[in-house]
Formats: C-alpha cells, structure tokens, sequence
C-alpha cells in the first residue's frame, strides 16, 4: 500500500513536469507569430492616423462658377440659382434665408416694374397723360404716391410676420406666400426648375429696370430711349 503511494505520487510529479514541458512547440510558434502580430498591430495604428489626419485636413478650396478667382461661399449650397455669386461675402454675414427673401422681394418686383416702365410709354389712363419719366414727380404732386405708400406698407406689414416665423424656424421657404393659384408647385421637380427661371428672370429684371430708368433720364425721350 505504501509503495503504491509512492508509486502514486512520482507519477503525479511527473505528470506535472510534463505539463510544463508540453507548451514549449506553442511557445515557439507564437514566437514565430510575434512580427507578423507586431506587423498587423503597426499596420492598424498607421491606418488610424491617416483616417484621423484625413479627418482633420482642411477641405479642399471650391472656387465660384460666377467668379473663378474668388473662394465659393459653403453658405449658398443648396440654394435655388446658386452660381456662387457673393464677392462681399454677405452671406457669411447675414442669414441666408433673409437674404433670398430680399433677392426675391427685388427680383419679383423688378420683373412687375420693368414690364410696367414699357407698357406706360403705349398706353395711357384717360386724364393721366404723362410719359413714364413723367409719372412720379406728377404721382408726387397728386397724392398718388402716398396711396401707393399706405398699400404697399400693408403688404410689407404681412409679408414682416413670414419672414419673422422663418427666421425663428418655422419651415417657411424664403419668399413662399402661397401663392400659387394655377398649381405650378405640384411637383418638387417642376418647382425646382421654375424657381431657377423666376430667379434668372428676376436678377434680369433687376439690371433692366436700372437700364431702362437711367437711359430714359439721360435721353428724355419715351421707350426705346433713344437719342
């Protein structure tokens, strides 16, 4: 019984060596496996850092379509129009919502008056017998012009309370007032390329009417305002 304890016990002792002994082949092959470990590991971190530094380079310069020489504004993407058009860098300045409110207040306007100077040097309204260039200063002397300043005023009142809640957020398009009896804006796409035509429209309205007015005080003479 003794010798069997003995027995016992030398082959658990040796039972125990051999498991110490046993790992030294895995040992050797994950020593062979350390540089390409190592490898990889170096290999992760180098990637890391390109993503990072890619991350936290400046974004590459977009020059404007309407001025090459000049930086794109990143305001004015997603705009209606948008050729990158603002030397003065307004729109880095004031809200662009505000902005193509205006534009688009002046540009409707435009297109109204440049339509309006022609048409009042063919036609006259019986007893009103005066020349385009005349109509203002004679609009001035009998009150008509502070009629036309209460109405439009009016307008103005509306039109402040719009802009006032799409500044605030409200959704509201820049120069959207519902208008729209015959269903044009039905579809997005659609209504996509009309705003571009009403904006192409009304910016040349803009520099017509300034022409129309600036060569009839020069030549004095009715439409086409020729000498």
């Amino acid at each position: 019984m003794y010798r069997l304890s003995v027995l016992s016990a030398t082959l658990a002792a040796a039972n125990g060596f051999s498991h110490g002994m046993a790992p030294l082949p895995r040992v050797a092959s994950a020593a062979r496996q350390l540089p390409l470990v190592v490898m990889e590991e170096e290999a992760a971190v180098a990637e890391k850092e390109a993503t990072e530094a890619a991350e936290s380079a400046p974004p590459a310069v977009e020059y404007s379509e309407s001025l090459p020489f000049l930086v794109k504004r990143p305001q004015l993407k997603g705009y209606a129009g948008d050729v990158g058009f603002d030397p003065v860098g307004f729109s880095e300045i004031f809200s662009m919502d505000w902005l193509r409110e205006a534009e688009l207040k002046h540009a409707r306007v435009s297109m109204l008056a440049a339509v309006g100077f022609v048409f009042t040097d063919f036609y006259h309204l019986p007893g009103f017998d005066y020349t385009t260039l005349e109509a203002h200063d004679a609009c001035v002397a009998s009150g008509a012009m502070s009629q036309l300043l209460l109405w439009i005023g009016l307008l103005e009142v509306v039109s402040i309370a719009g802009i006032d809640q799409m500044l605030r957020g409200s959704g509201r398009a820049a120069g959207d007032f519902g208008f729209d009896p015959l269903g044009f804006a039905t579809d997005p796409a659609k209504l996509a390329v009309l705003q571009e035509k009403e904006l192409a429209n009304g910016r040349l309205a803009m520099f017509a009417f300034g022409g129309f007015v600036t060569q009839a005080v020069l030549t004095g003479n009715t439409f086409p305002y020729s000498y």
